[in-house]
């Protein structure tokens, strides 16, 4: 289960990237969920097909973009204790 909005939508994109290697080949939906899918990321039927019809691409480049500022802004705080 993934811990934040980001997490999960790395986790999909990995399931999708690895479903699209194999269905590029012929092989049919359920025999890559059954010898691919559900040994690597151990997930029932139903989350993978959630997982394949999840539009990720937006959202995971706002979350990066929203990352990028946080750490900016870390950055540009700077250190509180310098001199200790």
């Amino acid at each position: 289960m993934a811990y934040n909005r980001y997490n999960f939508l790395l986790r999909v994109k990995e399931v999708n990237e690895e479903f699209f290697r194999y269905d590029s080949q012929g092989v049919t939906t359920e025999y890559i969920y059954e010898h691919y899918i559900y040994p690597k990321f151990k997930i029932c039927r139903t989350t993978f097909f959630k997982y394949l019809k999840t539009q990720y691409y937006k959202e995971l480049e706002q979350e990066e973009r929203k990352k990028a500022a946080r750490e900016a802004a870390k950055v540009a705080q700077g250190q509180l204790f310098d001199d200790v």
